[in-house]
This record gives structure tokens, sequence and C-alpha cells, in this order.
């Protein structure tokens, strides 16, 4: 693994452990303490933060990318953006018309997973 990559490796392996170690305690806490009102909030969010450095560890690793990766990395993002952007489009509609809610939650893995199948496509191109 070279020097960039084991870095954005222990960045966003930090996030994502800060993410879990405060989506634990939010759970915990919300469960334990039954808040009600703004203390509710700012517990349930909490998880957020670790979030926060997912995103910065995944910006400061593009701007460590060469010229080609970085257009690798647009490509595929911008097949995740318009993919979500149109199969979240087409859901509400369908959700209109009597199909089940689907959580938002999903919304992250479904950009993700095609972040990833777009940075295949976007390789293969310039390979």
């Amino acid at each position: 693994m070279n020097p960039r990559m084991r870095q954005y490796t222990k960045e966003l392996g930090g996030a994502l452990a800060i993410y879990a170690a405060l989506l634990v305690a939010s759970i915990y806490l919300t469960q334990a303490l039954h808040p009600g009102g703004l203390a509710r909030y700012a517990i349930v969010l909490t998880p957020v933060l670790g979030i926060v450095g997912c995103v910065w560890a995944i910006i400061r690793h593009l701007r460590r990318l060469d010229e080609m990766q970085r257009r690798i990395q647009l490509e595929a993002l911008a097949f995740s953006f318009a993919g979500s952007a149109l199969g979240s489009l087409a859901w509400g509609f369908a959700e209109s018309a009597g199909a089940p809610h689907l959580p938002t939650f999903l919304i992250w893995p479904i950009m993700a997973a095609l972040w990833v199948v777009g940075g295949f496509i976007a390789h293969r191109r310039y390979r």
C-alpha cells in the first residue's frame, strides 16, 4: 500500500471508529436517559461528528491524488450523484403511487455503492 493510501486508511478508519463509538454512546444514552427536547436531538445527532471526520478524510484523500486519479474519482462521483438523484426522484414518485417508504438512512449506502460502480467503470475506461 502506498503512503498516500495508508494515510487515507488511517484517517478514514479513525473517523469511522469515532462514528461507531459515538453511535453506540448515542443509542445507549437515548435508551438509558430518555431525554426530551433539545437534549434528545443533541444526543441523537452526536454521531454526525464522526461523519464530518469521514468527509474530511475523503476530501484530503482526493486532494492528494494525481490528475488521472482525480479524473477517475470525479467521474465516479458524478455517476454516483446522477444515479442517486435519478433513483431517489423515481422512488419518490413511486411512493406517491403506493410504493413503500424507504428510510433516508439508505441514501448513503446507495451513493457509496454507485461510487464504487462508477469508479470501476471510469477506471476501465482509462486503462
